[in-house]
């Protein structure tokens, strides 16, 4: 008996929580954007930006117009990041990799109007100075990709397969002393669900 109501249960989770699948997009930009590098003693680690921080990604939902599940990976090309304490060049680029739960209007699958928030967490690849000065390579600093533990909070607005919401993404590793933050706003779209219901998201030409 508890077998078939645990095999009930599963039935029933599966079908409410993953009855819809989406493809889509993100795209946006970052506000500020701060990196810290594993520490080598020579030079400072960090590296910052507040201008031309462009993000583009790829995203799959799996869930409900209330909740539901996602995975996404992202570049983020900061293009003006520097070291103002020290300058050893210029840009930045960064690879979240993430899982999160998303709720209400950042769920993705909602016909109508809402406001949502998403959490969740993963792994951040990041490599800072990607114009690198040569004087500082002579001195033995090196700035190969770093990885860092994330960590990631949203809160926006969606309606059918399409959201927009602000970000802030921490990350770090306790084995380098590496750290990353970022504060942004990021745009989703479902591609999946839009197509699915393009009739009803266009507006109705009047007769």
């Amino acid at each position: 008996m508890k077998k078939i109501l645990l095999f009930i249960s599963i039935i029933f989770i599966y079908q409410n929580l993953f009855s819809q699948i989406g493809f889509g997009t993100i795209g946006g930009i970052d506000l500020y954007q701060r990196y810290v590098n594993p520490k080598d003693d020579i030079a400072y680690p960090a590296s910052g930006n507040a201008m031309l921080n462009l993000i583009y990604g790829t995203k799959v939902w799996l869930g409900t117009e209330n909740i539901s599940l996602s995975l996404e990976g992202q570049v983020n090309l900061g293009v003006t990041s520097f070291a103002l304490k020290d300058f050893k060049g210029m840009g930045a680029v960064a690879f979240p990799l993430m899982a999160k739960i998303n709720y209400r209007g950042l769920s993705m699958f909602l016909p109508g109007y809402a406001k949502g928030f998403s959490i969740g967490g993963g792994i951040q690849y990041t490599k800072t100075e990607l114009i690198f000065s040569k004087t500082y390579r002579d001195k033995g600093v090196s700035r190969s990709m770093f990885k860092t533990y994330v960590i990631e909070m949203n809160m926006g607005v969606g309606s059918f397969g399409s959201a927009g919401y602000f970000y802030v993404r921490y990350g770090f590793n306790k084995d380098t002393e590496a750290s990353v933050f970022n504060i942004g706003i990021l745009y989703n779209i479902n591609k999946t669900y839009v197509k699915q219901h393009k009739d009803y998201i266009k507006p109705r030409n009047k007769k």
